[in-house]
């Protein structure tokens, strides 16, 4: 395994959690649902999913000083996540998320920012590592400032959609959309040739370089329990395996892999897998 040092650029969040046997439609209350509290955020669900992939992390970010920085730190500190480079906010809160999850895995999430959303590009310095990973979930113009001039791999996971991803696109090693996000950019990736990869749930994943398919997985079949944070976990896993410089199949196996595993449990971040439970699964691909 290549020993590589990886920044996480992103979101960090506080998730309330209620699994419900059915998703609420608008006017309607579901109720009977079981109440949890996980820490979440791309930013910060990437970096641990790193972090658990053995690979050293420093999670650059925002927080408010207040109780839910504190919930929302907690798996980070105790996985050994470089945490030395946060903004820490007074006046700001730390960003919350509501997500409802049914039955099925299905999930609706509403996020309040707070200090994700005041995460501005003069917040950010020299970055020591060999790649970034980097989501949508703090302002753009930080994510610029940090891949313009930047020399490592960078991938770029454009999550939620938001305008403004062709500025970004010339310093991309790596694009990763799902397949709704992959068809609202459709006129912006239009012109990308680099590489990009497609993720369609419990179908697995294509990857694509110069517009041709370079590999495409489909996992084995597995009941999802909570599907929050896969796309994540999936992100992680396939930047840092191109990283280790393995091959274009043999990374989309591990990155379907790691992304089906979160699936089987409820919550984000307690839900990321190690290494080893990721290499179990990918060998049965």
């Amino acid at each position: 395994m290549v020993s590589l040092k990886v920044c996480s650029l992103g979101s960090i969040n506080l998730d309330f959690t209620i699994q419900t046997h059915s998703l609420p439609t608008a006017g309607n209350t579901v109720g009977g649902g079981h109440f949890n509290t996980f820490p979440g955020g791309k930013g910060a669900n990437v970096a641990l999913a790193t972090k658990k992939m053995g690979v050293d992390t420093t999670l650059l970010g925002a927080v408010g000083n207040d109780d839910f920085a504190n919930e929302a730190l907690v798996l980070l500190k105790k996985s050994g996540v470089d945490l030395s480079n946060l903004v820490i906010f007074d006046d700001v809160s730390t960003g919350i998320a509501f997500i409802n999850v049914d039955e099925s895995g299905e999930n609706q999430i509403a996020v309040a920012s707070g200090a994700n959303a005041n995460f501005f590009p003069e917040h950010i310095g020299a970055i020591d590592s060999d790649g970034i990973i980097t989501q949508f979930e703090i302002p753009l113009e930080t994510i610029f400032k940090a891949i313009k001039d930047y020399k490592g791999f960078v991938a770029i996971n454009p999550s939620p959609v938001l305008d403004g991803l062709d500025k970004l696109l010339p310093y991309a090693s790596v694009i990763i959309v799902n397949e709704g996000e992959y068809q609202a950019y459709a006129e912006t990736l239009s012109s990308y040739t680099g590489l990009l990869a497609v993720t369609k749930g419990a179908e697995g994943a294509v990857l694509f370089k110069n517009k041709i398919t370079v590999a495409s997985i489909k996992p084995p079949q597995m009941k999802a329990i909570d599907t929050t944070g896969a796309g994540d976990c999936f992100a992680a896993a396939l930047s840092i395996s191109l990283m280790e410089g393995k091959s274009y199949e043999e990374a989309l196996e591990f990155a379907c892999a790691a992304g089906a595993l979160v699936t089987q449990k409820v919550g984000t971040q307690p839900a990321m897998p190690s290494r080893p439970e990721i290499e179990k699964l990918s060998s049965t691909f």
